[in-house]
């Protein structure tokens, strides 16, 4: 309820956003990654950007 009193995330998001990012926090350690790029598009932009190269 605290995160969905802050007004900026989807409803349907709410519950779930500290599981995916428990999951995210685990694949980068194990990954060694130290950063990511997040993106509001969707995954037909990027199938168009591959197409496009």
């Amino acid at each position: 309820s605290e995160i969905a009193s802050l007004g900026y995330m989807h409803p349907g998001r709410v519950d779930v956003i500290a599981a995916g990012s428990l999951v995210l926090s685990r694949i980068m350690a194990l990954s060694g990654a130290s950063e990511f790029v997040a993106s509001e598009s969707d995954i037909l932009d990027g199938m168009a950007l591959l197409l496009a190269k």
